[in-house]
């Protein structure tokens, strides 16, 4: 089966499960009022399994990514680097993306960071955040 981006909208039961394997301290109840409140979630899925996620807030032409994570078991195989070019090829009109990684634990910062660089991504004078111009076409 084939990696595959998708927008979660009303995640089943099956894909809160999965969600919090990747977000294990967010309950359901959370997610689903984050979802209510117009944050948006991608998650990428492979054999009916949620393996990464991420939240993204828009903001006219600004979009925030945070809470983006890729289970551990899956890591270094692309499934991130995948998810983040879906996410910004799903949502064109955005200009700017902001990566927030003050969530990320600080043993996983440096690795994140590293991420973020090779995927285009450029440190900014905020601490934590991370920005990316993109061509609006």
């Amino acid at each position: 089966m084939r990696l595959t981006i998708i927008p979660l909208v009303n995640p089943t039961e099956q894909q809160y499960l999965d969600l919090h394997k990747i977000w294990p301290d967010q309950s359901p109840f959370e997610l689903v009022k984050m979802c209510k409140a117009g944050e948006q979630f991608y998650a990428a899925r492979f054999n009916d399994r949620l393996l990464g996620a991420a939240k993204i807030t828009v903001d006219h032409n600004t979009a925030t990514l945070q809470d983006f994570c890729v289970r551990e078991v899956t890591r270094r195989r692309g499934v991130g680097s995948y998810l983040l070019e879906e996410i910004c090829q799903a949502i064109p009109d955005i200009s700017l993306w902001k990566f927030d990684i003050s969530g990320v634990a600080l043993q996983e910062k440096e690795a994140m960071q590293l991420f973020l660089s090779a995927n285009g991504f450029n440190a900014t004078a905020q601490p934590d955040i991370w920005e990316k111009q993109h061509e609006v076409k």
